[in-house]
């Protein structure tokens, strides 16, 4: 079965920002339920076994940093919509693509760098104000986070490259 890009191209660059919009979304609505509040703590804080009470404070400072952790990842969406976009205008040596590309590759090795920081700083805000020897500390590196890290540090290669051959392909235009 054959895929056709040629219909596909013209939607992922909104889809990219739906998708985008839709993680903040989401992730403002699982802070305000209460089952919802679990399943991050149990996920993203790392919290499973430690008795917590979740304090109007806790829950919006964890809300907080949650936002702004996934506002990088959200810039970096919005980055590669701009290279779909260019893509499927079919300007494949556009100079903007390498730039686009490039800033996809920084959010998501900002993004892999900060999220040990943002669990620890998650874990802190909601365990700060529960009883004395009910606040918890928990530093976690995931292999997710090393993984998203090396694959933005990739596309930040690939913008290098990409923007040297833009540079060719600009070269061999003014020539003929």
């Amino acid at each position: 079965m054959r895929l056709h890009t040629t219909r596909l191209k013209h939607w992922l660059a909104p889809a990219a920002k739906v998708i985008s919009v839709l993680l903040l979304l989401s992730n403002t609505l699982l802070w305000w339920l209460s089952d919802g509040q679990a399943l991050i703590l149990k996920n993203f804080a790392t919290l499973t076994n430690e008795p917590l009470q979740l304090t109007p404070f806790g829950v919006w400072m964890g809300w907080g940093l949650s936002t702004l952790h996934l506002l990088i990842m959200m810039w970096g969406i919005w980055a590669m919509a701009g290279v779909f976009r260019w893509l499927a205008q079919g300007d494949y040596f556009h100079a903007d693509i390498a730039r686009q590309l490039r800033r996809f590759g920084v959010a998501l090795m900002v993004f892999g760098v900060a999220s040990p920081v943002v669990r620890l700083l998650m874990v802190l805000a909601v365990t700060l104000e529960n009883p004395e020897g009910h606040q918890v500390i928990a530093i976690s590196l995931e292999m997710n986070d090393v993984l998203v890290v090396l694959i933005g540090a990739l596309m930040v290669m690939l913008a290098h490259a990409l923007q040297a051959a833009a540079v060719i392909a600009d070269d061999n235009r003014q020539i003929v």
